[in-house]
């Protein structure tokens, strides 16, 4: 059982060491994600995940193609935890100022055009500065919060802290970052 564990890790790390095999599994993150940062995170999750995971590899398939796999499952995992990241900021400012949802906004094309997913992207970056010039307490309940998508307790809880000054940091960093924003 070991053998073939080092086994499997030495065909992983193979594979690895040939610059294409590295640039395939970027480029394939990159045709998902369309974020060439997020993309190299990604590629470098699946290859942590697949490093930790070689003993379940199969010699049936290509060690490219199990790669391949697991970088399409970390994108798409990276594009979900994305998507809901910005869906709770919207639906938690939303309720801040107790707007309804925008109905034109619910009918919209659910695959957006080039030019949406450009300004989605620089918005995402916006965001992202945004949140790292927020002072250090409420940059940390924001990120746990909402990109590492914790619940308010459990972020309390990593930072030491009550929920109740876990909750104000959160109110206070989402004033900063309308505010930010709007600018």
């Amino acid at each position: 059982m070991r053998t073939s564990q080092s086994t499997n890790k030495n065909s992983i790390s193979n594979e690895l060491s040939n610059l294409q095999s590295r640039e395939r599994l970027v480029h394939v993150a990159l045709s998902i994600l369309r974020d060439g940062v997020e993309a190299e995170d990604a590629a470098h999750d699946a290859v942590e995940q697949a490093l930790r995971g070689s003993e379940s590899f199969r010699a049936k398939s290509l060690v490219s193609t199990w790669l391949h796999r697991g970088v399409v499952n970390a994108s798409l995992m990276r594009a979900r935890r994305r998507r809901r990241a910005s869906e709770r900021i919207a639906a938690s400012d939303q309720s801040a100022q107790g707007d309804r949802p925008d109905v034109v906004s619910l009918l919209a094309d659910p695959h957006p055009t080039p030019e949406a997913r450009l300004q989605d992207q620089e918005e995402r970056f916006r965001l992202h500065a945004a949140v790292a010039e927020l002072p250090r307490p409420y940059r940390d309940v924001v990120q746990l919060c909402v990109f590492e998508e914790l619940a308010l307790s459990d972020a309390a809880r990593s930072l030491g802290i009550t929920n109740q000054a876990a909750r104000t940091r959160m109110c206070r960093a989402r004033a900063q970052l309308r505010e930010r924003l709007a600018a």
